[in-house]
């Protein structure tokens, strides 16, 4: 009974942390403070009014044209009344619809994404669960991650350019999904994504030592180990 308390709160606190991604992307504590004036990152001024720009599309166009990549990740969860909580792990994308989100900080999970359903483990609860599709994480950002979302699927909404993290910010929404701020680096890459719920609490998520040569394939497969339950969660 124990085990199965502690197993839907961190369900609860992951399914949380997922909603990101992207899968969710920051380091440190607080959101690091913007400058007023905004500029893009080939130093001319931005027109605020008009909230187009060639630099994101650029970089939409470079994240769906990857075949894959491998990260690491720093997340943060920020809740409204001040507490948080702290992840970290590696993410590993291979195109189409397999990734691998391994949290590492502060306990193992794994979850991994074969293209056809998705595995959730947790090796010190000796439990493996087998979730529906890439819906059960969360369609915008995945979908994002997996190159599926198009600038036509895209609304911009703000953009500013982040000092503290030298990064380019947008504030969009991919299709129906709520606003969403994505960060990328002068080189066009994305590594960093904010979302906030109804309640006031932020999901902030920085990725980093990224290597964009597509993973092997093996990467993306899970055989529960013996003595593991499995649950069929689908």
């Amino acid at each position: 009974m124990m085990s199965i308390g502690l197993n839907s709160v961190r369900q609860a606190m992951q399914y949380v942390a997922m909603l990101a991604v992207v899968s969710c992307f920051v380091v440190g504590s607080s959101v690091a403070a913007t400058v007023t004036q905004q500029w893009d990152l080939d130093g001319n001024e931005v027109d605020i009014k008009q909230p187009r720009s060639d630099f994101f599309e650029r970089s939409i166009k470079h994240l769906a044209e990857l075949p894959g990549f491998d990260c690491r990740f720093d997340q943060l969860l920020a809740f409204s009344d001040g507490g948080g909580k702290h992840y970290s792990g590696t993410l590993a994308v291979l195109k189409p619809k397999r990734f691998r989100w391994q949290y590492k900080q502060p306990y193992e999970q794994l979850y991994i994404g074969d293209g056809k359903m998705i595995w959730h483990y947790e090796p010190d609860l000796m439990q493996a669960e087998r979730l529906n599709n890439l819906e059960a994480v969360d369609s915008s950002v995945m979908g994002l991650l997996d190159g599926s979302i198009k600038m036509s699927d895209i609304k911009m909404y703000k953009r500013e350019y982040d000092a503290k993290l030298d990064i380019q910010r947008y504030q969009v929404r991919l299709k129906d999904s709520p606003k969403v701020w994505l960060g990328f680096s002068k080189y066009g890459d994305l590594v960093y994504i904010e979302r906030e719920d109804m309640l006031g609490n932020s999901n902030r998520m920085r990725l980093s030592q990224c290597s964009y040569i597509a993973p092997a394939k093996k990467l993306f497969s899970f055989t529960p180990p013996a003595g593991v339950d499995v649950l069929d969660m689908r």
